[in-house]
């Protein structure tokens, strides 16, 4: 989680603030949920971009061997994950 700075007029911060007290939330979890819904709805509406990513999947599926599993797929994106981190830790503390 990375942290942000985010303007609100006194009546946004007021209501938020009130809704977490009820809620028993932090304001920060409140926006959270909120950008969450805002993304999910988003997202959902622009088709294209769907259309692109699912077009983009089944192009990837299809060049995978049928024997390998879902899990393996995650384990080989963790490795290259963490061999890139690796890499750009040793290349920061040159």
């Amino acid at each position: 989680m990375q942290r942000t700075n985010i303007y609100l007029d006194e009546r946004q911060l007021r209501a938020l603030k009130h809704i977490a007290i009820e809620d028993r939330q932090s304001v920060a979890e409140l926006i959270r949920c909120a950008v969450d819904a805002y993304l999910a709805k988003r997202l959902a509406e622009d088709t294209a971009w769907r259309d692109r990513l699912l077009q983009l999947l089944s192009d990837v599926q299809s060049r995978m061997p049928a024997d390998v599993t879902p899990e393996e797929i995650e384990a080989d994106i963790s490795a290259a994950r963490d061999e890139i981190r690796q890499e750009r830790r040793a290349a920061r503390s040159r």
